[in-house]
């Protein structure tokens, strides 16, 4: 998923930067593969490796799972699709496979219809919206019903358009007595269409048909599908429908019947499953190397996730093979992953995706402790018409992608860091690794999550790009005597973060200049242990006999060790994440409470001044701000309240989730003239002081220790 905001914190922070690709290079030292500069190219092993891939295979695995259609976490359909993975997994020569299940939210949905009946009878396409309640059905078994006719299973109501659903919109419509909302959606001014739910029901709609996605995104005919939630019947259309309604407004008031049955099931009582296959490392098994890819859908997924589970299926079978015919015998183990549950199934409608990812990492935690990298896969099989993929990884394995990228001829851009939308968040954030998301291509948006994302829209050429690509990696990282971490690229993004933060917050400039001095101390660390890895290089590639060789070999794995603890470190203590509502942004730790703090104290100097106009301009600039005056007070609290919601699947474990400064109510104070401005300037200073200051005093403390923390570990290693 992927969602444009105005994220001043980006500015701020310098959190996401596209670069300009330069040659990468690969070089074979004796039986490793390590950085080097000079000549390029791959190695003769790794082309015999690559030559084995049969995209045919992947390409019939992709159409027979695209066939299943849709097959939402927790559901018997996902459950028949991992059967099948599983089966495909036991049928190569892996070492282990298993099916692990979990709990999991579950939506079920059984149809919906929605047809006009007035002034023309005509059927529309559609499809209730994920997590929310259809006309009629069952919410953890007690029976719930929306209609007004045929015992509560059918609504039928008149249309009112209420373009974007805005409070100022609603308000000078009214009272919605009964009628069905016609939004729509944008997410540009209402960054989630719950928002919307919520304010309609408070303006007495019956229910809600969405249509379009950041307005013109979609395609015309495009069904957009999402997770949603909310208190009313949510239906999506297409925009092409959507404007049939609107040119039979034009002259007659249009009345629609929605027909239609979800069952909404909670995390205590319905279980998805995570399908995993091993191969078993020949020298190093306790140390990993994991592909992965979701098996759930929203409609029938073909490059929304299909295309990655044929990837991994395919990388599951070429692996396995090549070891059965000596081609390739893996030092450290493959792990093939086919997740549950990760377009929907947390414990709250809210904050409800990767869950899948997350229970697995969390369930294996020798998978953090050994984790050499993450090949996440996910929509890959989109055809590239326009333009190159779109590749996150973090900031300690640059150079290794860069050369693979340079290597392997994949089209990509490539950026910092990997976001919380796809499951390789989990391997990042939570296990603390390393980790390539390969998904996003110019174009796709107007399929993503759509009836529209199937055969047509792919492409088995981009499927083969991304099959050499993770597979060349994958063997790079298999046989490396050091591994392809080198944190200097995390520390030069910290250091810029926290240089350009610093002047922002004069009274914690101490604090600031002790995160300062733990961040240079930890460059010297890193430059120590940069130098002492190539001295292990060199060394192992002059070495003479097997005894020099295996004594370079065991000092390999001890400093192996400390990056990958260092690692899980600097990555699950150093970045926060939140931003505007959808909580996509990702940035080191302090940012959002910097970026607030500035906003909070604009307010107030205005407030001093009596420049009440821009003081309120100046609050409009504080993360929740971004969303709040579009809707109710009311509205706003409880969308609030599931916002800090502190069952949030999966960035409560580091308190990576940024807290959020609640200011609407004094700007609804300052716009009515009900709160005088020394009475909101009061209190938007005992805010500052006692709300937002520990915030992000607590914010640098996290910092400052886990840096000393991450720099001693590396630095024992050449005590």
């Amino acid at each position: 998923m992927v969602f444009e905001k105005k994220m001043l914190a980006l500015a701020l922070c310098l959190t996401l930067v596209l670069v300009a690709l330069l040659p990468g290079t690969i070089e074979a030292r004796g039986d490793r593969v390590s950085s080097a500069s000079g000549s390029g190219g791959m190695t003769q092993d790794e082309v015999a490796v690559l030559a084995g891939i049969d995209v045919d295979n992947a390409w019939s695995e992709l159409e027979y799972l695209a066939s299943l259609g849709e097959k939402l976490g927790g559901t018997a359909e996902e459950l028949f699709a991992q059967q099948y993975v599983f089966s495909r997994f036991t049928d190569m020569s892996l070492d282990e496979v298993v099916i692990e299940p979990f709990s999991t939210s579950s939506w079920v949905h059984h149809g919906t219809t929605l047809g006009i009946t007035s002034p023309e009878v005509e059927e529309i396409p559609t499809t209730t919206y994920g997590g929310c309640y259809s006309i009629w059905g069952t919410q953890d078994g007690e029976p719930y019903y929306f209609g007004n006719s045929n015992d509560g299973k059918s609504l039928t109501a008149q249309v009112v358009d209420i373009g974007l659903g805005t409070l100022t919109e609603l308000d000078a419509i009214g009272d919605l007595d009964g009628a069905i909302a016609l939004v729509l959606r944008d997410d540009n001014v209402i960054p989630y269409p719950s928002i919307t739910i919520e304010e309609i029901a408070l303006h007495g709609a019956s229910a809600a048909i969405f249509y379009g996605y950041y307005n013109q995104y979609p395609a015309s005919d495009g069904i957009k599908q999402d997770g949603v939630g909310g208190s009313l019947p949510a239906l999506s259309i297409s925009r092409d429908s959507a404007q049939r309604i609107l040119d039979l407004m034009q002259h007659d008031p249009v009345t629609v019947q929605i027909d239609g049955s979800v069952d909404l099931i909670s995390a205590e009582n319905a279980q998805s499953a995570n399908v995993v296959g091993y191969l078993n490392g020949s020298v190093h098994p306790d140390e990993y190397i994991v592909f992965s890819a979701h098996i759930d859908t929203w409609w029938s997924g073909t490059n929304d996730d299909c295309s990655g589970v044929a990837t991994v299926l395919e990388l599951a079978r070429l692996f396995s093979e090549s070891r059965a015919d000596g081609t390739f015998v893996n030092e450290r183990t493959l792990v093939f992953c086919s997740f549950g549950a990760e377009e929907y199934g947390g414990p709250s409608d809210w904050y409800s995706w990767i869950v899948g990812s997350y229970e697995f990492v969390c369930a294996h935690p020798e998978i953090g402790d050994g984790l050499v990298l993450n090949l996440n896969a996910d929509m890959v099989g989109f055809e590239k018409t326009n333009g190159p993929y779109w590749l996150e990884n973090t900031w300690e394995i640059n150079d290794f992608v860069k050369e693979a990228i340079t290597d392997s001829k994949v089209d990509a851009t490539w950026c910092n860091p990997v976001y919380p939308y796809t499951d390789a968040w989990s391997f990042t954030a939570i296990a603390g690794g390393s980790a390539v998301q390969a998904s996003w291509v110019e174009g796709i948006d107007a399929y993503y999550h759509t009836q529209l994302d199937d055969l047509t829209q792919s492409s088995s050429e981009s499927i083969k790009d991304i099959l050499d690509f993770y597979a060349l990696m994958a063997i790079r990282s298999d046989t490396t005597l050091v591994l392809p971490i080198d944190f200097m690229p995390t520390v030069n993004w910290m250091s810029t973060c926290v240089k350009s933060q610093a002047p922002s917050v004069p009274s914690e400039a101490e604090l600031f200049d002790r995160v300062e001095v733990a961040l240079r101390d930890l460059r010297d660390d890193v430059m120590a242990i940069n130098s002492y890895a190539d001295d292990l290089r060199d060394a192992y590639e002059a070495a003479q006999t097997e005894e020099e060789r295996a004594v370079i070999a065991a000092e390999a794995g001890v400093l192996n060790d400390a990056l990958i603890d260092a690692r899980r470190i600097i990555n699950s203590w150093s970045i926060g994440q939140g931003g505007s509502m959808g909580s996509w942004d990702v940035f080191l730790r302090p940012t959002q409470h910097v970026h607030d703090y500035v906003s909070l104290s604009d307010a107030i100097t205005d407030l001093s001044a009596g420049s009440t106009n821009n003081a309120i301009a100046a609050l409009r600039g504080i993360y929740t701000m971004d969303w709040a005056p579009v809707c109710s007070l009311e509205t706003y609290e409880l969308v609030m309240s599931w916002m800090i919601n502190d069952e949030m699947y999966w960035a409560d474990d580091f308190d990576q989730q940024q807290a959020y400064l609640d200011v609407y109510w004094v700007y609804l104070g300052l716009t009515s003239e009900t709160l005088t401005d020394s009475d909101a300037q009061l209190i938007l200073e005992d805010m500052r002081d006692d709300i937002l200051i520990p915030w992000l005093q607590e914010d640098l403390l996290t910092l400052e220790w886990a840096w000393k923390e991450a720099g001693s570990t590396l630095s024992a290693v050449l005590v």
